[in-house]
């Protein structure tokens, strides 16, 4: 099994082990793919400062989004096509957020 720590790692695994067409569908983004490109531009510019020698053993990472209480600060928006990476597709992507408590953040508005 494979050993990530970073999302660049999921990204190299996913090179070398899926076929060429669906990894370059996961890469893509739509369109000119210019929200892609400024989202990997934004992102350069966060930096994680490490603090050693604290203390740990009470930790809390929950966070509030759009008035709901979160157990973390990550979301999983919907993505068409799972089934190319995993084959339980949306499905087992549903079932694992669940698991972790992750929260699907694309929920029905007046808008939609």
């Amino acid at each position: 099994m494979a050993s990530f720590v970073c999302l660049e790692d999921y990204e190299k695994y996913a090179t070398n082990n899926l076929p060429p067409i669906v990894r370059d569908y996961y890469k893509s983004g739509a369109g000119e793919e210019s929200s892609l490109r400024w989202n990997r531009e934004a992102f350069k510019r966060y930096r994680i400062k490490p603090r050693f020698l604290r203390d740990v053993s009470k930790r809390d990472i929950s966070t509030t989004i759009l008035g709901e209480k979160i157990s973390m600060p990550l979301g999983v928006a919907p993505a068409a096509m799972q089934r190319m990476a995993h084959p339980d597709g949306e499905c087992g992507n549903a079932k694992g957020r669940l698991k972790i408590d992750i929260n699907n953040y694309m929920k029905k508005t007046k808008y939609s």
